[in-house]
């Protein structure tokens, strides 16, 4: 178990036996793997959002509006799934990547150029790229044993 910080309850991971075992994750687990999503967000994102627009003053207010959000955010999503007991694979990155991603992601871009084209452009293929990223970032997460522990 953690000995500093709070710790809370992750989900049930199968033991080779099938029993399950509870495992919790440290705040401090899900600060680091915000930020490091996060930077690896801002280079993904600058580039499709430069890609798309060809302004660079554009893309930095873009970038920096979108990744100062979504560094919120994200730490709030890792700690609703936390608190729901449960890791799905393919729901936990979809509800972050569509429904938070594109809804508000969406909003951002259309606030900055006024054009449902630059959303639909910028946010559908940033959308498919985390999404990618996002169930491999995952997958290797759970693999991390740093800030984890079984009760």
């Amino acid at each position: 178990m953690e000995k500093e910080g709070i710790t809370v309850q992750v989900g049930m991971e199968k033991e080779e036996t099938n029993n399950l075992k509870v495992v919790k994750e440290a705040h401090k687990r899900s600060v680091t793997k915000s930020v490091i999503w996060r930077i690896m967000g801002v280079f993904v994102y600058a580039t499709i959002f430069y890609l798309f627009t060809r302004q660079w003053q554009l893309t930095l207010a873009g970038t920096l509006i979108h990744h100062t959000t979504f560094l919120i955010v994200f730490y709030l999503h890792e700690r609703f799934w936390i608190k729901m007991k449960r890791n799905d694979h393919w729901l936990k990155p979809w509800t972050y990547e569509v429904v938070l991603g594109m809804g508000l992601g969406g909003l951002i871009v259309l606030l900055l150029t006024g054009s449902w084209k630059a959303v639909s452009q910028i946010t559908i293929t940033y959308t498919i790229v985390k999404i990618i990223m996002y169930f491999i970032y995952d997958k290797i997460w759970n693999k991390v044993k740093w800030g984890k522990s079984n009760e």
